[in-house]
């Protein structure tokens, strides 16, 4: 008869899940629009799908000394959206490679990333989230088959944007080795320059207590107000992005060659023909005819890859470290191909989250090489978003 559930004994308590799958672990609790608290000791039946600040843990082996490399998974959607149960990030495959993988929810949106006047600099609500779920995974992790010091924290999109921010040198206290950065985002502004035009969606003052206060229906139909605002940027998220601010720990940092290929606002322009030079210029292109030129020798999307650029490729361009790569497709579609499939991406980031430094060079400002895996196989290549670093 084969067993159907497991309780593992750890410092946060009794755990029960499933034999290979523990699906939703508390890691804090929070009131609204305050910092999260850690939680003492419980008994918890992790075998439902909650959300909220809870973690998953996916592990061959829920047997303490196991020692397994570790992966923290930490998901995209613009800061406002998005889960840890998505589907192209299902844990299946990679615990069948080995892997104990941990995924991790956080706050979003207003409650997550909306700052205060008295918050501390640099510091998000969402991410502080993240840290305290990486410091579970310190406490815990060797009781479900871990090794707590073989983690590789892995986000995608805003996610990136996070694992990035966790690097940052006034954040970073080593509950990681090392990051792999999928399509980096941040917002191209300072919350504070929004500032107002949140206020006026909300009709009331930015204040802890005021949002508090409102009902969470209006609060989500006022972040919709705010939002549309900014239909080609992020609204919410850690601003200033600063890659001379991250931690000397090894980085791998990706984008797609077709990013934003699927924006709505971008397929639109790109089907009549029009807007490419409006755009670039609203979204901070310097050089706007030469790189306009650029785009078209690589295809007639130049509305849609003006604005990947602009919201990712650009990121990834200005950190001038770490091992680069550029993956095929659009937004999102290499997350298949390194949780899902038995591919070359998958090969070459699960070696890097056993530890296994990359095969080839790493990037250098007087060299700029990065490897390319557009055209399905991997070859290294020379300075691959050249038109992008110089058109911020």
């Amino acid at each position: 008869m084969s067993v159907t559930s497991v309780t593992i004994t750890c410092p946060a308590g009794q755990i029960t899940g499933e034999p290979h799958y523990f699906r939703s672990i508390p890691y804090a609790s929070a009131q609204p629009f305050a910092d999260a608290q850690k939680l003492p000791p419980r008994d918890i039946d992790a075998r439902g799908t909650v959300q909220g600040l809870q973690l998953s843990v996916a592990t061959p082996e829920a047997r303490f000394g196991a020692d397994l490399p570790v992966i923290v998974y930490i998901h995209g959607g613009g800061y406002d959206s998005g889960s840890r149960f998505e589907p192209r990030t299902a844990p299946e495959f990679m615990v069948s490679q080995g892997f104990v993988v941990v995924a991790v929810d956080y706050r979003l949106s207003l409650e997550g990333f909306v700052r205060f006047h008295d918050d501390e600099p640099h510091r998000y609500r969402g991410i502080d989230d993240c840290v305290l779920a990486l410091e579970w995974v310190q406490k815990n992790i060797e009781f479900f088959g871990g090794d707590p010091t073989n983690v590789t924290l892995i986000g995608q999109s805003a996610g990136a944007g996070i694992a990035l921010w966790l690097t940052r040198l006034d954040h970073y206290k080593g509950a990681f080795r090392r990051v792999v950065a999928l399509s980096p985002s941040f917002p191209r502004q300072p919350f504070q320059a929004r500032k107002g035009a949140l206020r006026r969606s909300l009709g009331k003052p930015v204040t802890r207590k005021a949002l508090a206060a409102l009902d969470p229906a209006k609060l989500a139909k006022s972040y919709g107000r705010f939002k549309r605002r900014f239909f080609n940027d992020l609204p919410l998220g850690p601003f200033p992005y600063d890659p001379n601010e991250l931690a000397d720990i090894d980085l791998i940092i990706s984008s797609t060659r077709d990013e934003m290929y699927h924006h709505e606002l971008g397929q639109k322009l790109d089907q009549r023909g029009v807007g490419t030079k409006l755009i670039a210029r609203l979204l901070g292109i310097k050089n706007v005819n030469d790189y306009l030129k650029a785009a078209r020798t690589i295809d007639s999307r130049v509305v849609g890859r003006t604005i990947g650029d602009a919201m990712i490729r650009k990121y990834v361009a200005q950190t001038e470290k770490g091992w680069w790569i550029e993956f095929p497709g659009r937004h999102c579609e290499d997350l298949t191909l390194i949780f899902q499939q038995d591919s070359q991406a998958h090969h070459i980031i699960a070696d890097f989250a056993r530890a296994k430094k990359p095969t080839w060079p790493l990037y250098e400002p007087t060299k700029r090489q990065a490897l390319s895996l557009v055209d399905g196989h991997a070859k290294v290549v020379s300075d691959p978003l050249k038109m992008v670093r110089l058109a911020f």
